[in-house]
């Protein structure tokens, strides 16, 4: 056990990370220490330095981790740097907590946890999701096998006009990819989650974009598309530069036999949207309403649980990254259980890396070509 605090380091200085991941820290106050944070614009590292009380801002990741010697490192740039970020803080000897995905390939993915091991550091990927009140009442539900054997799922998560305008989310070359990697990564791995991990084997999916290289006069907020606070410094948007999907739908096929079917947009001329079901054997469930469907001696039954929102982060924004820290602190401090394992990741790698590829050239592609 170790008993003095973890110094932490912040590479980048977005929404995330002012909103999410420097609160998180924060609640933590006696056992982590926030010595430092990054960012390449000199204007953002330092206010969210200033802003947060940060004794050490910087420009240069590599130079940052020289001087101030993390322990732990949280990772919030946008996707496409991940894997390098994540790298070079793992070279340094640092744990690391990387925002999702934690890469754009599931190759990537996979030498990003043999380098952690190599290291014998913690690499953990921030899918903080499953800590909602939902996913947490339907995994309970789901390993009590209330559900029986789970054969069936569905997920939308839809914004009407939806399109985060704050940072590089709709380049290419800084995100690598747009709706699924920013919504979808988040509710393909808490379904899985829900399941019990479910490996996976096969996906067919489009993507579309219309609107967002188009659209330039639309009322939107920044609440909507993602980002109810932590906006500092927002760089300009321009659609001109909108290279990624704004809509994504498949289907993905699982080897225990099992199916998941999902939409998720960032702009789509449908109404907002967000669920989750789960046909099981002995009963449905419906997120995030929490009802389930079975019968009742030989009637149909809707059952509504009395879910009572007490838990102790309830009603904070992005309460999940507090949850998470907490349980990655008590697994670096404590040698509690790894909140999120490699193997689940590397499964929703898989997923999302075969997801783009079958997109891109239009028929189903299996896990052992991405593999």
């Amino acid at each position: 056990m170790k008993e003095s605090k973890l110094r932490v380091a912040i590479i980048s200085a977005g929404m995330i990370t002012n909103a999410a991941h420097i609160p998180a820290y924060q609640n933590l106050k006696d056992r982590a220490e926030l010595v430092a944070v990054c960012d390449l614009n000199p204007v953002s590292a330092e206010g969210t330095a200033q802003r947060h009380g940060i004794p050490h801002w910087y420009t240069d990741a590599e130079t940052m981790l020289q001087e101030c010697k993390p322990d732990l490192v949280s990772v919030c740039t946008p996707n496409a740097s991940h894997k390098a970020m994540a790298m070079l803080a793992l070279e340094h000897g640092c744990h690391v907590a990387c925002e999702k995905p934690l890469a754009l390939t599931y190759r990537d993915t996979q030498e990003l946890f043999d380098f952690a091991r190599e290291k014998g550091r913690v690499l953990i990927a921030c899918q903080t999701l499953r800590y909602n009140d939902e996913y947490q009442f339907a995994r309970e539900m789901a390993k009590e096998g209330r559900l029986g054997e789970i054969y069936y799922s569905e997920f939308s998560i839809l914004r009407r006009r939806g399109i985060p305008k704050w940072g590089t989310f709709h380049r290419m070359d800084a995100n690598g990819g747009g709706c699924l990697c920013d919504l979808g990564v988040h509710m393909i791995d808490a379904a899985l989650w829900v399941m019990g991990g479910p490996k996976f084997q096969a996906i067919s999916g489009a993507s579309f974009a219309y609107f967002g290289n188009s659209e330039t006069d639309i009322v939107t907020s920044l609440k909507e598309s993602g980002a109810p606070k932590g906006v500092h410094n927002a760089r300009p948007y321009s659609p001109e530069e909108f290279e990624v999907e704004e809509f994504a739908a498949g289907t993905i096929r699982l080897e225990n036999g099992s199916q998941m079917n999902f939409k998720t947009s960032w702009a789509v001329n449908l109404p907002d949207e967000y669920s989750m079901r789960f046909a099981g054997s002995k009963a449905g469930l419906a997120l995030p309403k929490m009802e389930m469907y079975s019968t009742f001696g030989r009637y149909q039954a809707d059952i509504l649980p009395r879910v009572f929102h007490e838990r102790k982060y309830e009603g904070l924004d992005f309460s999940g990254h507090y949850y998470l820290m907490e349980e990655l602190f008590d697994h670096l401090q404590n040698g509690a259980p790894l909140p999120i394992k490699p193997e689940e990741t590397l499964n929703v790698a898989k997923i999302i890396d075969a997801f783009y590829l079958s997109a891109r050239n239009g028929r189903e592609v299996t896990a052992q070509e991405v593999v």
